[in-house]
């Protein structure tokens, strides 16, 4: 039986064991922990290594330091994710939870600016720096793994896990923080308390950097690529323009994640004028649905692989977004405000299995992972890291509490524009594909 049908290859795909699938999990959910715990402890990471600057100052210059970690994600995902095209998945997923636990070291362990001087912030950008690389380079493997250790009818629910994971390390990453900050005095907090998360991360990575070391491996190696002109070659020459349109499709959910997830914190609290306790209400929201919601796209999709079903989420999100906002700025209450954050967050969510089943199974085997990489890395560094500035930029022009539901429309609307080019260009091949294996039993 060949492994390879109507242009699309397909490894003999091996059936998942409990311990493959949990250092998958595992390791993803302690990577994007350790990512992200970083904001919720910025002010005091501000406090320990820029003390010469003023409040206001150290903050900034705090999460100018976190943004440095997106600077490095598309290095990574490039990096890492040819790594797992010529190495195997393996080898790249025990090198992103290494290089993320050496970087979490280095913020946990780096003395202060007091103690130290100047190597002090120097290293934690070296550290946020490693963090980002790892990041980058998780997600393409990551998901490529997933994709290729799963049976054909259950491809959705494993991929899922990708998004859950990440809500999942959102929840966590709140919880341990207010646990932290509950227990300990504010000067104990200041002085060694912020850096008990990033520990607790620690103590977890070689666990989960021992699972992955028993990995089986996906990489179909006879179709490997041998060399990094190689891939860029095959890449370059029969499938860039479905690695442009994969990265449009990402722009508008890359958007909405730090919009919607993020800014709407600083949206309930400036222009709806709410409660601090409601608006902080937003990061749960926003994972519990992610978490749900994730999961249950999987599911469906497991049912109804390839069909037209799976882009009318991103129609709804782009007839959706307008009328919310306008619910919201006209009622402007807690429920209307969090019913919007939990619709759009749903909405988006339930686009994940053409993110991470539709989009991958159009890259062959020897070049998924890159591809899935630089399709989840790229957007992510352009247009999330930015997100929350160009909104808090026109909202501060215009004074238009609309702004940041023109931006997100704009955003989707390219979004939907590539993912019905895509859809239309692939359905057919991958909805044979899809039948073969179903038929084949693999």
């Amino acid at each position: 039986m060949s492994n390879q049908t109507n242009g699309c290859e397909h490894p003999t795909v091996r059936t998942a064991s409990t311990l493959d699938f949990i250092a998958v999990v595992v390791g993803n959910a302690l990577e994007f922990f350790d990512f992200t715990v970083y904001a919720f402890f910025a002010v005091f990471i501000g406090k320990a290594f820029f003390p010469a600057f003023s409040p206001a100052s150290q903050v900034i210059a705090s999460v100018a330091v976190f943004g440095v970690g997106f600077v490095a994600r598309p290095i990574g995902g490039l990096v890492i994710g040819a790594y797992a095209d010529r190495s195997g998945r393996k080898a790249a997923l025990s090198l992103t939870i290494g290089l993320m636990a050496l970087g979490t070291a280095i913020l946990a362990f780096t003395p202060s600016y007091a103690t130290i001087g100047v190597v002090a912030p120097v290293l934690v950008v070296i550290g946020r720096l490693l963090q980002g690389f790892s990041a980058g380079g998780e997600m393409g493997p990551a998901t490529t793994y997933m994709l290729e250790m799963a049976s054909s009818n259950r491809r959705g629910f494993y991929t899922s896990w990708q998004l859950a994971t990440q809500g999942v390390a959102s929840l966590l990453g709140g919880l341990v923080g207010y646990i932290v900050s509950s227990m300990l005095s504010p000067a104990a907090l200041a002085e060694w308390g912020w850096r008990v998360p990033f520990v607790i991360g620690l103590l977890i990575a070689p666990i989960g950097l021992y699972i992955r070391k028993q990995l089986s491996e996906t990489l179909d190696t006879e179709s490997a690529v041998k060399g990094t002109a190689e891939l860029a070659s095959v890449i370059v020459g029969k499938h860039l323009s479905d690695l442009l349109i994969s990265c449009a499709v990402l722009i508008g959910p890359t958007i909405t994640v730090y919009v919607v997830g993020y800014y709407m914190t600083t949206y309930g609290l400036r222009v709806l004028h709410l409660p601090t306790s409601t608006s902080m209400l937003v990061g749960l929201i926003t994972g519990g649905v992610g978490i749900v919601a994730s999961l249950a796209a999987g599911l469906i999709y497991d049912r109804f692989p390839n069909t037209k079903w799976m882009v009318l989420p991103q129609v709804l999100t782009v007839l959706a977004i307008v009328p919310a906002f306008v619910w919201v700025t006209q009622n402007g209450t807690a429920v209307t405000f969090l019913s919007m954050v939990a619709l759009l967050t749903l909405l988006r969510v339930l686009m994940a299995p053409f993110q991470l089943c539709f989009i991958p199974e159009i890259f062959p085997n020897a070049i998924r992972s890159t591809c899935v990489s630089i399709c989840f890395s790229v957007p992510t560094t352009i247009f999330g890291g930015s997100a929350q500035v160009v909104v808090a930029w026109l909202a501060a022009r215009t004074a238009d509490p609309m702004s940041p539901a023109w931006y997100l429309l704009a955003a989707n609307a390219i979004s939907l524009l590539a993912v019905l080019t895509l859809y239309m260009r692939h359905r057919t091949t991958l909805g044979r594909n899809s039948a073969f294996h179903a038929k084949a039993g693999i």
